[in-house]
């Protein structure tokens, strides 16, 4: 083990008298929690004897720096492979407390986070009066020991590295499948551009990972970001996390469904996002990393990995990033974020869950209300044949060929939102023939159903290129009670 001041060996460690050793790791957001608990403990348990060391099975670098963020301000100690200290006291799962005696002996050890074990265990060392108050969460499982790896995994990662920086992030699982920047402290710190790193947004669910503006920035690193494009990474994160939008049911659903960062504001034309020619598509930096990023935040922080906590039966690309611009200089309306009572001159992200994009072609409706009615019928395929009347936000995308029909026969956005409930609806006897919902089976048959509970359900953004007559429909994400949250950018 290796410490601000040099090697410290296991005989030296035990022979200190009345210590408390907790075993954690920088990637364990458990072990997070136990060091901001824990660390404002430190200084009592020093006056009535008793040491606390955190012993990090990471490097030194590593160690300290997350001992500082979590603010722990006692002895720091870091492990390299094979962590002869987490082998010796069986230490399974991190973090783990091992109380040594005054002959270094091993009095108790207490596993993951149990605050009542904890507070037990100290209190028969007379230091329980010093535990905070009982705060949620009282108990909250860890993540494996790195002392549990296969001998030969930690042999390999003992020895001198022989991956380069690309194959060393997927090594690390600091990846979404594809290849990331490495977060150095340099790029973190150009990221953050002056921001409080220790700054927090919150939890971020599933695994309930603390998101702070530095990690959020290691996120936007490994995704490709610019500097410029952070403060709309950060209103990205702070409209996800915002607990009405439901990220935790999104993060571990069976379902496909993603998270869209619709983008608004003079923000679009200062850092380059695309809202015209393929907007939903590939070829565009700032869209495909401001989206990427907040999905790295969910995936590494939140731990909504595919096959882990996310249990998507399918998911879909927009997963790995999802973000669009609206083409408010093309739209016959007012912006998105108009519409919800912000200022044309503020930059707005805001966070819609759905599906992946439906395309709906086009090319020979004559009358807006044609043309209302082929988008409508190709929008009722979304989320299941059967099950009417939706009730949750579909997301419709304007082409701006289609934009300018209904811009011809003035119509408002309320009017094309009414022209398609009341076009797209189906008697309920058709629909009882497979899943549907309640409101179907207790209907007459020949009561004649819409597609969605109201119009208000249906959102309207204009984007995409000026020819071809290609709109689409991104589904909603059903049974969450997820709404939208929208977040001005601070931008620079």
């Amino acid at each position: 083990m290796r410490g601000r001041d040099g090697p410290v060996d296991l005989a030296a460690l035990a022979g200190r008298g009345p210590t408390l050793l907790l075993v954690v790791s920088e990637e364990c957001p458990t072990s997070a929690l136990a060091l901001r608990r824990l660390a404002p403990l430190t200084p009592a348990w020093a006056a009535a004897g008793l040491a606390a060391v955190a012993v990090f099975e990471d490097t030194l670098e590593v160690a300290l720096r997350t001992a500082r963020r979590h603010g722990w301000r006692a002895e720091v100690l870091a492990e390299d492979p094979p962590y002869a200290l987490s082998r010796h006291y069986g230490v399974q799962s991190l973090p783990t407390a091992v109380l040594l005696g005054p002959g270094g002996e091993e009095v108790a050890s207490v596993t993951g986070w149990d605050q009542p074990s904890l507070s037990a265990l100290l209190t028969d060392r007379g230091l329980g009066a010093s535990l905070p108050e009982a705060a949620p969460p009282l108990r909250k499982p860890g993540c494996s020991s790195k002392s549990l790896l296969d001998p030969a995994l930690l042999a390999a990662m003992a020895a001198p590295p022989q991956l380069d920086e690309l194959e060393e992030m997927f090594e690390r699982g600091w990846s979404d499948g594809l290849p990331v920047v490495p977060p150095t402290p340099a790029r973190v710190e150009a990221m953050l551009a002056g921001c409080d790193p220790s700054r927090s947004l919150g939890s971020v669910p599933p695994a309930m990972g603390e998101a702070t503006l530095e990690r959020l920035a290691a996120c936007a690193v490994l995704a490709g970001c610019r500097p410029a494009y952070f403060p709309l990474v950060v209103a990205a994160a702070e409209a996800a996390l915002d607990p009405s939008f439901n990220l935790h049911g999104q993060a571990v659903t069976t379902q496909p469904a993603g998270q869209l960062v619709l983008v608004n504001g003079p923000v679009r034309q200062a850092v380059g996002l695309n809202s015209g020619m393929g907007a939903l598509g590939p070829g565009t930096r700032a869209n495909l990393t401001v989206g990427r990023a907040l999905r790295l935040l969910v995936t590494l922080t939140g731990g909504g990995a595919p096959g882990g906590l996310d249990r998507a039966t399918l998911g879909h690309p927009g997963k790995l990033s999802f973000c669009l611009a609206e083409a408010e200089e093309e739209s016959p309306w007012e912006p998105f974020h108009v519409e919800r009572g912000y200022d044309r001159r503020q930059s707005v992200v805001s966070l819609i869950a759905c599906d992946s994009p439906l395309s709906v072609s086009d090319h020979r409706s004559t009358t807006a209300e044609e043309l209302a009615g082929v988008i409508g019928w190709a929008a009722a395929s979304s989320w299941s044949t059967y099950w009417w009347p939706l009730e949750e936000p579909s997301l419709l995308v304007i082409c701006p060929e289609h934009a300018a029909m209904f811009r011809a026969a003035g119509w408002s956005k309320d009017r094309l939102r009414q022209a398609i409930v009341e076009a797209v609806r189906r008697p309920a006897g058709e629909l009882r023939r497979g899943e549907t919902t309640a409101r179907v089976k207790s209907a007459a048959a020949d009561e004649m159903i819409p597609k969605w509970a109201s119009p208000e359900l249906l959102l309207i953004v204009v984007a995409g290129g000026e020819a071809g007559r290609y709109s689409a429909v991104l589904g909603p994400c059903t049974g969450m009670a997820s709404r939208v949250v929208s977040r001005e950018v601070e931008w620079r």
